[in-house]
């Protein structure tokens, strides 16, 4: 299988789509975060913390209760957040790395006292999926568009929802002026302190349920490291795609892209070695971050 063959492309383009998923999970979770003008940099660590909730739960109740857990597991830590720094006005930089850290320290500790090593890996039933019959069927598009699990349908609706509260409500509108001028927005009787509440357990239950899309749509089990970085992707993602919903789905593609691309290549014995396709992704993101950083954008209460 090389490059002119079609369903090299139809694996490539497919991988693409769920390997966006958890990105564009945690990257509008982070949006949501930055545009009530604060930043949450535990991303990383609030995934592992959702995937592993996830697991356990699924493992006990199936797996709308994984999904449940994972939500409720980051919303906590958005909370906890939220409390360090409008309560206590701690430093938000230093504790997003703290919660970060925390959220992989923790996850390990309890996954080994829920899964010692030499243990049989648990495994447990991956999330639905929605086959759709007739489009299923269509030539190239059909498996990659079709047949996906619900974690990527949630993510398209996810899209069409952020990008109609963030530009066509009172809500939208509310949290740009807090994230641009959060005095002048409280003269206009916005609740400031409130807003920021929200957003971050907002997108901290956003940032789990990107953890749970790569533990209950994908592998269907937990390791420590399964994130693999990817919510520091989100948080780049964020910046690439100017503060926007739509801008952090077309970040996440692309990211996802390289990702998927990379794998197969991976899989495909050409004599390349195979830590140049890891990084791969990487290094297209941070291209991608230098090309699109020229201009003040975002939030200017950050």
């Amino acid at each position: 299988m090389d490059w002119s063959d079609p369903i090299f492309w139809e694996i490539v383009l497919g991988g693409m789509i769920r390997l966006a998923t958890p990105v564009f999970l945690a990257a509008i979770g982070e949006m949501i975060t930055e545009r009530a003008g604060t930043i949450n940099l535990g991303i990383d660590g609030i995934m592992t913390a959702g995937a592993f909730a996830a697991v356990v739960a699924a493992n006990l109740a199936g797996w709308p209760a994984g999904v449940g857990a994972a939500l409720v597991t980051g919303a906590l830590y958005g909370l906890l957040l939220a409390l360090c720094v409008i309560r206590f006005q701690a430093n938000q930089i230093v504790v997003g790395i703290a919660l970060s850290l925390i959220g992989a320290g923790l996850t390990s500790y309890f996954f080994q006292l829920w899964q010692p090593s030499g243990q049989v890996a648990i495994f447990v039933p991956l999330v639905p999926k929605l086959d759709i019959a007739w489009l299923g069927g269509a030539p190239f598009v059909g498996t990659i568009l079709f047949g996906q699990n619900v974690f990527v349908y949630g993510m398209v609706v996810l899209l069409a929802v952020s990008l109609f509260v963030m530009q066509r409500t009172r809500i939208g509108l509310a949290l740009r002026a807090v994230g641009d001028d959060p005095a002048a927005a409280s003269l206009r009787g916005v609740h400031v302190t409130r807003v920021r509440y929200l957003a971050l357990t907002l997108g901290g239950a956003l940032m789990g349920l990107a953890g749970a899309s790569i533990t209950l749509g994908v592998l269907g089990s937990f390791n420590d490291g399964l994130t693999n970085g990817r919510g520091y992707i989100a948080l780049a993602v964020v910046m690439i795609g100017r503060w926007s919903p739509l801008g952090a789905f077309c970040g996440a593609l692309a990211f996802a892209f390289f990702d998927s691309l990379g794998l197969r290549w991976q899989g495909a014995s050409n004599g390349i070695p195979s830590e140049v396709f890891s990084i791969l992704p990487y290094v297209m993101t941070l291209a991608a971050l230098v090309l699109t950083s020229r201009g003040k954008v975002g939030p200017r209460a950050l």
